[in-house]
């Protein structure tokens, strides 16, 4: 009989499990991969799009390619039971370092133009990657999107079987092949990462979103590390200390954008 899996969120309020805030989060993001008895915790920009379609062809939902679409209309579909939570025989996560975590949103997000913050009057405001981790920084951690969310608050075990890092992502695809569930990297296809552009270094932390996204349209994104000065990094620092701690306890330092 498998070992008891404790769950990280439930015991934190004394209240009916329907009224429990973080475990009612964190439950949304635990996918069944139903032939493994497996559970994927998925969080955004960690390759989620990747690992969605992925379990969705692991359960015979979809087929290939051409019905990629299906995954952004059915992120509810896989969502595991409390049963399923329990018995699961195998879990992992994709953890990502919070720097270009974080960049790689307000990149794709806001210099994208898929995401806009108003000011008091209604009014669109046009930022810069400054101005995005200020306010970050002023939303309280349950109130923040899901793209820039704490990747602690989606963690749904206290222990999974397996971390995996985005940096690493091809150790991921092989060590999952040997379990039996195959990853089709898809990153490229659905245009959330940034492998189709060519890196541009300087500093452009107080560039604003609509002349970075000039810049985008001729086929240049600044690169991650471009995006940072010493008070981005501390801005970052203060607002993912417990990402950043996430991170290191599993893969350590080498592979953070800033130690």
């Amino acid at each position: 009989m498998n070992d008891v899996r404790l769950l990280k969120n439930a015991r934190l309020e004394n209240v009916p499990i329907s009224q429990n805030e973080l475990y009612n989060f964190s439950s949304r993001y635990t996918l069944s991969i139903y032939p493994l008895d497996a559970i994927c915790t998925f969080i955004p920009k960690n390759a989620c799009s990747s690992l969605r379609y992925s379990i969705a062809i692991a359960n015979g939902f979809i087929k290939g390619l051409n019905d990629i679409k299906w995954i952004h209309s059915n992120n509810q579909t896989f969502i595991a039971t409390q049963r399923e939570l329990a018995l699961s025989k195998y879990t992992f996560v994709v953890l990502r370092c919070p720097f270009t975590r974080i960049a790689s949103c307000f990149i794709d997000k806001f210099v994208g133009r898929k995401l806009k913050f108003n000011d008091s009057s209604g009014k669109k405001l046009s930022i810069n990657f400054h101005d995005f981790l200020s306010i970050v920084k002023s939303q309280s951690q349950s109130d923040r999107d899901e793209h820039w969310r704490n990747q602690s608050d989606f963690l749904h075990f206290e222990k999974y079987d397996q971390y995996f890092s985005l940096e690493s992502f091809s150790n991921a695809i092989n060590t999952l092949k040997d379990k039996g569930f195959k990853v089709y990297d898809v990153r490229g296809i659905v245009k959330h990462d940034l492998s189709g552009y060519k890196r541009v270094e300087g500093d452009f932390s107080k560039m604003r979103d609509a002349d970075l996204k000039i810049m985008k349209d001729q086929g240049m994104v600044p690169s991650y590390k471009s995006m940072f000065g010493a008070q981005e990094i501390s801005l970052v620092n203060e607002i993912y200390s417990d990402d950043i701690e996430l991170y290191k306890s599993h893969f350590g330092d080498k592979n953070l954008l800033f130690k």
